[in-house]
């Protein structure tokens, strides 16, 4: 078996994992302001649809086998178990993918969708090595195979964009970086494999199934205002949805940081009953939470327009009040996000399901009335309210999961 090293200090893990974060999101970034400079509005739009049709379906294939992983602390099953559920999940919603692609109107806007299915679908891959590395406490390592990824993706697509201007060759070198980063970096990491028997992999896929349901949703709530945008004022309104969007990106990265780094102590701490050390750092990491997104929006307000012009191009300047208007919806989604991953960290997995289905609806009407009466800045409002829903829903369902928990003691 493969050792694994010792685990780090929180404060270590929180370094390393929020350095990780920030590269990766700055090399989503580069891509985004790559295809926004080299390529134009139009084709970041195009971009940002394929993203939005074929991300449902990935993050259901992806089942957040990862946080199962992490907080199977009593180590319940193996490696091995994990590895192949996500595989066979993967291919399945790869297949998804494709038949989604035949259906996506022309065969260049096909080919995109295809290629940015396989580029997420190998991310879903290398999420499962960080699994286990998260479980044992080695932050570290996930931050330096993200940091590889994020600067081979960023370069993969540049290159293709400044010799080709070709979407599809873009996209395309982008899934070939992410299978590349997967195949050279991440299936060397972790344990050793070992599996057990069939069994015991579709108990691991029915514990976590409700999760890939919570993840398809929520991944549906971020883009059901995009959906909206692109129907009522088009593809190019899209794009610079997405760019100003993308904002939102700098925050997640700290509360990524905090949440994956926190969630296998908070595992433990629930599962040893510590109840004041749990909620301690739970509320703290709210607070955090809120002192970003109040960040966020301050410097939104002040620096949007010089921002956007240097991110992307002269004209997304026009944009600043949208991009004050995100940040300030930043504040409950960032605040719900962290919540999220306390509510995980109890292992309260099906009870999240019912929630993101009242997430979701809530987030689909108020897209339908926000977006067509006020625009652009609609979808923020949307977001908002989905996030004050899901945020409220999650308090309820971790006072719920500690009831049960002194119920059993």
């Amino acid at each position: 078996m493969f050792a694994m090293p010792a685990p780090a200090s929180l404060r270590s893990n929180f370094v390393w994992t929020f350095a990780g974060n920030a590269v990766y999101a700055a090399g989503q970034w580069a891509i985004l302001s790559l295809f926004a400079k080299l390529g134009g509005g139009e084709m970041l739009g195009q971009y940002a649809l394929a993203l939005a049709v074929t991300a449902p379906v990935v993050m259901f294939s992806h089942l957040n086998l990862r946080a199962v992983l992490a907080t199977d602390v009593a180590h319940e099953h193996p490696f091995g178990d994990y590895l192949m559920v996500r595989a066979g999940a993967t291919l399945l919603g790869l297949a998804a993918i494709a038949v989604l692609a035949r259906f996506s109107g022309s065969a260049t806007m096909a080919t995109v969708v295809l290629a940015a299915g396989i580029a997420q679908s190998a991310e879903n891959v290398s999420d499962i090595f960080y699994g286990a590395l998260q479980r044992a406490e080695r932050m570290d390592r996930i931050a330096r195979s993200m940091m590889a990824r994020a600067v081979l993706s960023a370069a993969a697509v540049g290159a293709a964009l400044w010799l080709t201007r070709s979407i599809v060759l873009a996209v395309t070198a982008l899934a070939i970086a992410r299978v590349a980063t997967m195949l050279a970096i991440d299936a060397r990491t972790g344990e050793k494999l070992s599996y057990t028997n069939l069994r015991n992999q579709l108990s691991i896929g029915r514990t976590a199934l409700p999760l890939g349901l919570v993840l398809m949703l929520v991944t549906l709530n971020t883009n059901l205002p995009r959906y909206a945008i692109e129907e009522r004022l088009g593809t190019r309104a899209l794009g610079a949805f997405a760019a100003v969007a993308s904002f939102l990106t700098a925050g997640n990265t700290v509360i990524n940081a905090l949440g994956q780094s926190a969630t296998p102590r908070l595992a433990r701490y629930f599962e040893e009953g510590g109840r004041a050390h749990f909620r301690g750092l739970s509320l703290r990491l709210m607070a955090m939470a809120i002192g970003l997104g109040a960040a966020g929006a301050a410097a939104a307000a002040l620096l949007g327009a010089p921002l956007l012009r240097l991110l992307y191009r002269a004209e997304f300047a026009q944009y600043a009040g949208l991009l004050t208007a995100v940040m300030g919806a930043a504040i409950p989604i960032y605040v719900a996000s962290v919540l999220g991953y306390v509510i995980t960290s109890a292992r309260a997995f099906d009870s999240q399901l019912p929630l993101f289905c009242v997430v979701a609806a809530s987030c689909a009407a108020a897209s339908a009335v926000l977006v067509p009466r006020f625009g652009l800045a609609g979808a923020p409002m949307a977001l908002a309210v989905a996030a004050c829903v899901q945020g409220g829903g999650e308090v309820v369902i971790l006072h719920r999961a500690w009831l049960r928990r002194e119920a059993a003691r």
